[in-house]
């Protein structure tokens, strides 16, 4: 397949190419930077772009919302996503990969702490996120939606924190818990976030043609065990079921169902 990616150059977009790459597909990187520069926020660049594609994986966007005004953030996280799935549609692309957010579930970036009301968190928890850059992963999604009402393949992929091995430590096992407890102290590593975009080009029945698939570890980046973090450090949160030793509070299991993937690597192990 030949196959667009946006944001190539970024973290999770340049891992996607090498794993295309390797899976004998050929890449075409829609990116701010290298040889040929693409603004995906220029309707007619993206156009171009995606001339002779048959699939798009699309993971650029402003990452966070620190360093940007909130209007700003919506403008660009919005628009490109749009002209992305647009043009893709317009010139009979019918396969899409989105990267959304596990943000988009409130915690990480409201302006005062908002907590989950239970655990563990799925595609089903409900969105109570009060700020923008969660606002942008909803509407992402939302829009992922409409093409796949007109006949699109589209899967949204609601990646955990995408970090690699030696991050892990760095952000979550090393510092003092109560820095992670918006996350929860979960992630993803960045070889198996970018897997799940590759498994999700697959086709699949016409009942799953939109899916939106939640993609974390299956532990977390902690030593001592989810239960008595979230007791310490998130006492409102109900548990339902159990959550044994350091299992994470995040539920991937629909996206085993959907895509075949789960999270082979353990960043303890690496």
């Amino acid at each position: 397949m030949r196959i667009w990616v946006s944001g190539a150059r970024g973290k999770l977009g340049s891992e996607v190419c090498r794993q295309l790459v390797a899976d004998g597909h050929e890449v075409v990187e829609a990116d701010l930077t290298g040889p040929a520069p693409v603004d995906l926020s220029d309707r007619e660049a993206v156009a171009r772009s995606l001339r002779g594609v048959d699939a798009i994986v699309h993971c650029a966007a402003i990452p966070s919302p620190e360093n940007i005004t909130p209007v700003r953030l919506v403008e660009i996280n919005a628009l490109t996503t749009f002209n992305a799935l647009e043009e893709a549609w317009t010139q009979g692309v019918r396969t899409a990969v989105l990267a959304s957010s596990g943000s988009i579930y409130g915690t990480a970036w409201s302006p005062e702490e908002l907590t989950v009301a239970e655990v563990p968190i799925d595609e089903e928890t409900e969105l109570r996120y009060v700020d923008p850059y969660a606002l942008t992963k909803d509407l992402l999604e939302r829009t992922g939606q409409m093409y796949a009402r007109r006949g699109m393949q589209v899967t949204a992929l609601r990646f955990h924190w995408i970090l690699t091995p030696t991050e892990v430590r760095r952000h979550i096992a090393e510092v003092p818990p109560e820095e992670n407890r918006r996350n929860l102290w979960g992630y993803v590593d960045l070889v198996e976030a970018a897997r799940a975009c590759v498994l999700s080009l697959r086709p699949r029945p016409t009942a799953q043609r939109f899916e939106t698939l939640l993609i974390a570890a299956e532990d977390t980046g902690m030593e001592q065990p989810t239960a008595e973090l979230l007791a310490r450090y998130s006492p409102d949160t109900a548990i339902r079921g159990d959550l044994p030793g350091t299992t994470s509070p995040y539920d991937c299991r629909r996206a085993a169902e959907i895509i075949g993937w789960t999270h082979q690597s353990r960043w303890r192990d690496r």
